[in-house]
C-alpha cells in the first residue's frame, strides 16, 4: 500500500500482495472478452471533492463481472483522467495501479493529490482507476463490519484470543452480507482486473499506454503484462514483488530484515549512534517489558474523536514499527519514538496508531481477501508459514497475533469461498516489455531483493534501489520521479540513475535537521509566502515532511478566531479554550500566537484577521524537533505570509 497516506492499518490492512492469471480457460475467456468491441465510457461528475487547480474528468465503464460468463452481471468501474501539466503532453497516458490489494485511487485525490499523483501527471495524462471491488467502483467489497469492530475494540483489555475471534466473526459477517448481495468472490482476482484494464484502454481509445504499479499494483501490472501485453508501452514497478514470491512465508523474514537494517542504519550514522547507542537492544528490551506489562496508550477514535486508553504489548509495538517503516518520512523519527516509549511516553505511538486506523475505510477488505485467498494462500503451506514466523523471535508474536498476515490467515481463507487458482498462476513472469523496477532499502514488506529478482527475470528491465527508503520511492524522492519521467519518455534507453547517489540519509536527530525555506505563491488560495523546500504539498497550502511534521498556510474566508479555536480545541482534545501565548507584528498582519502539546505532538499556531479572511499558519512537529522547526519553518512562514499578494 503506498506511500505516506498509503500507510496501511495494522492486522488485515497490511499489504498483502497477490498473484493471479485466472485459470487457463478463464484467462482465454478474459482475453476474448477484452478484445471484443470497445465498451462505452459514461462521463459524469466526480464523486469526491476535487482540490482547487486539479484538472480531472471522471467516468464509469461497465465490464463483465464474470469474465467466463460476460452475460452474468456487470461491474461499474470508476475512474478519473488527470490532464497533464505539459502544454504538449505525450499521447500515451500513464495508469496508476494502487496497492492493497483493496485500495482505491480516486479517494486519495482530495487527500494527497500533490504527494501521490501530481508528480506523475506532468508529461502525460494520468489515469486513476478504482480496481474492481474497491473505492467508488460498484459493487464495493468493503467490510464496514470489520472497520466498525476495529473502532469499537479500541481500549479493549480482552485477551488476544478473544479479540482474534471477534475479528474473525466480523469478517464472516461481512462475507455473508456480500454473498447475500450476489457477490461471487471468484470474480474478484487479478486476472479479471487486468482484463478490466484492457477494456478501459480500448474504451478510452488509446492504442497503447504505460502502467505504474505500487505495492500490490505491481502484481496487477505483472498480470496485465502477461495477459494483455499488446496495449502496454512500458511499465514502472515501485515496491515490487514477483508473482512467484511466497508472501506469507517470506514476510516475517522480510520484516526482521528491515528492522535489522534500521538498527544498522542508525549505528552507521554518527549522531544517531551517539544519541541512541543501542537501538536494537532498546527495542528488544521494550518488547519484553510490554509483553510482561502492557502500557496504556491514548488513542483517538477516528470517527468520534473520543480518546480511549488502549493496551500496547510487545506484539503491538513490533506491529507499530513494521507499519511505520512503510513510510520513508517516519523512519528517521523511530529512534526518537522508541526512546520516548522506553521512558514511558507513548504519545507519538498513540497518535500514529490513531492515524493508521483512520485509513481503515480506504481499503476494501473483502477485495483484499478475495485476491489473497485465491492467489496467495492456495500456494502457501501453513506449517511452512508457522516455521518461518518462529525463526524470527522479535516479530513472531506480532505475526502470530495478526489474523491475516501470519498463520491465522489460513483459517480466515478456509471460510472465505474465494476462487480456485488455475495452473501456472504462481509462475514467474516472462516479458520483454520495457520495465523500470524501483526498491527501498528499508521496505519492510517488499524487500529490495524481490525487485532485483524480478528485474533479473524480465528481459528488458532496469533496477534502482534507494537508500534509507521504505515502501515506495516515487512519492518520496524527486530523483525517483525524474527517473520515472525519463524512462517513460524513452523506455528503450536506460535512464541516468546517478541522482540516487545524491539521496541524503535522513536526520535521525535534531542536530541534523536543516530546513530551507523557498518562495511560494498559491493562485488557488490567493496567498503567498515561503514554504519548506522538499516537503510535499499534499493539498494546496498544506506541506508535509512526515505524518508527524507539517505546515499549513491558508486563509479561511468569513471565519474568525472565535469560531476556529473551539473547533481546534475539540479536535485536539484539550477540553479547554486555547489562550494566546504572544503576539507578532509583520508587514501583512497582527498575529496571535498559540502553543499546544498533545498526544506526542507539538503545535504552534498563528492567527490573524485580514480583509481576505482568517489567516492561519500552523506548524505541527515532534517534541524533540519543535524548537528547531519553529526557528527554521514557523517563524519564517509567519513573517513572509501575505494574504493578498
Amino acid at each position: 500500500m503506498d506511500r505516506r497516506l498509503a500507510l496501511v492499518p495494522l492486522a488485515v490492512l497490511l499489504l498483502a500482495g497477490c498473484t493471479g492469471d485466472g485459470e487457463d480457460d478463464g484467462a482465454d475467456a478474459a482475453g476474448t472478452a477484452s478484445t471484443a468491441a470497445a465498451r462505452e465510457v459514461e462521463w459524469g461528475a466526480c464523486d469526491f471533492d476535487v482540490p482547487a487547480g486539479v484538472d480531472i474528468e471522471c467516468g464509469t465503464l461497465e465490464v463483465p463481472a464474470d469474465r467466463d460468463d460476460p452475460g452474468a452481471g456487470t461491474v461499474s468501474l470508476a475512474f478519473g483522467v488527470v490532464a497533464a501539466a505539459a502544454e504538449d503532453p505525450a499521447e500515451d497516458p500513464l495508469v496508476y495501479l494502487s496497492g492493497g490489494p483493496g485500495q482505491g485511487a480516486l479517494e486519495f485525490v482530495p487527500l494527497a493529490f500533490g504527494e501521490l499523483y501530481e508528480p506523475l501527471a506532468q508529461d502525460r495524462d494520468l489515469v486513476l482507476l478504482d480496481q474492481r471491488g474497491t473505492g467508488l467502483t460498484e459493487p464495493s467489497l468493503a467490510c464496514e463490519e470489520y472497520s466498525s469492530w476495529v473502532r469499537e475494540s479500541l481500549g479493549s483489555e480482552e485477551p488476544v484470543e478473544e479479540l482474534a475471534a471477534q475479528a474473525a466473526a466480523s469478517l464472516e459477517e461481512c462475507r455473508q452480507r456480500l454473498v447475500d448481495e450476489g457477490v461471487d468472490f471468484a470474480d474478484y482476482d487479478s486476472a479479471a482486473s487486468a482484463a478490466d484494464l484492457e477494456d478501459l484502454r480500448r474504451a478510452l481509445g488509446h492504442e497503447e499506454w504505460n502502467l505504474y504499479g505500487i505495492s500490490y499494483g505491481t502484481r496487477l501490472a505483472q498480470t496485465a503484462m502477461r495477459d494483455h501485453p499488446e496495449g502496454i508501452r512500458s511499465v514502472v514497478l515501485d515496491a515490487a514483488y514477483p508473482i512467484d514470491a511466497d508472501l506469507y512465508e517470506e514476510t516475517p523474514g522480510n520484516a526482521a530484515r528491515a528492522l535489522e537494517a534500521l538498527f544498522a542504519t542508525c549505528a552507521a550514522d554518527a549522531r544517531c549512534a551517539e544519541r541512541y547507542p543501542d537501538l536494537e537492544q532498546t527495542v528488544t528490551d521494550l518488547v519484553a517489558e510490554l509483553d510482561a506489562a502492557p502500557a496504556s496508550v491514548t488513542v483517538r477514535d477516528p470517527t468520534t474523536g473520543e480518546r480511549v486508553e488502549s493496551p500496547l504489548d510487545g506484539a503491538g509495538l513490533v506491529g507499530f514499527l513494521f507499519q511505520s517503516m512503510y513510510s520513508t518520512e517516519l523512519i528517521p523519527f523511530l529512534p526518537e519514538i522508541v526512546e520516548a516509549a522506553a521512558n514511558d511516553d507513548f504519545g507519538s505511538i498513540g497518535l500514529l496508531l490513531s492515524a493508521f486506523s483512520q485509513q481503515l475505510d480506504l481499503v476494501s477488505v473483502g477485495q483484499q481477501l478475495a485476491v489473497q485467498c485465491e492467489e496467495e494462500i492456495s500456494f502457501s503451506d501453513p506449517e511452512a508459514v508457522a516455521d518461518a514466523t518462529a525463526e524470527h523471535p522479535l516479530v513472531e508474536s506480532f505475526f502470530d497475533s495478526t489474523p491475516t498476515m501470519g498463520p491465522g490467515v489460513f483459517d480466515v481463507c478456509a471460510d472465505w469461498d474465494a476462487g480456485e487458482p488455475g495452473a501456472g498462476e504462481d509462475d514467474a513472469l516472462s516479458s520483454d516489455l520495457p520495465t523500470l523496477v524501483l526498491a527501498g532499502e528499508l521496505d519492510p514488506i517488499t524487500p529490495p531483493r524481490w525487485g532485483a529478482q524480478l528485474a533479473e527475470q524480465l528481459g528488458n528491465s532496469v533496477f534502482v534501489e534507494f537508500p534509507a527508503t521504505g515502501h515506495g520511492s516515487v512519492a518520496t524522492h524527486e530523483c525517483a520521479v525524474q527517473l520515472t519521467r525519463d524512462f517513460l519518455a524513452d523506455p528503450d534507453s536506460e535512464p541516468d540513475a546517478s541522482c540516487v547517489d545524491d539521496v541524503e540519509i535522513p536526520a535521525f536527530t535534531v542536530e541534523g535537521v536543516q530546513v530551507e525555506m523557498t518562495a511560494w505563491e498559491s493562485e488557488e488560495l490567493g496567498v503567498a509566502g515561503v514554504r519548506p523546500e522538499g516537503w510535499s504539498e499534499v493539498v494546496p497550502g498544506a506541506f508535509q515532511e512526515s505524518p508527524l511534521v507539517s505546515l499549513v498556510q491558508q486563509v479561511v474566508p468569513g471565519a474568525t478566531a472565535d469560531q476556529l479555536l473551539p473547533q481546534l480545541a475539540a479536535q485536539l482534545g484539550t477540553g479547554e479554550p486555547l489562550e494566546p501565548v504572544g503576539q507578532r507584528e509583520t508587514g501583512s498582519a497582527t498575529w496571535d500566537l498559540y502553543r499546544l502539546d498533545d498526544l506526542g505532538q507539538r503545535v504552534d499556531l498563528a492567527l490573524a484577521d485580514t480583509p481576505a479572511g482568517l489567516a492561519v499558519v500552523q506548524l505541527t512537529s515532534s517534541p524533540e524537533r519543535m524548537d528547531v522547526h519553529r526557528e527554521q519553518v514557523f517563524d519564517p512562514a509567519v513573517e513572509a505570509f501575505d494574504p493578498a499578494p
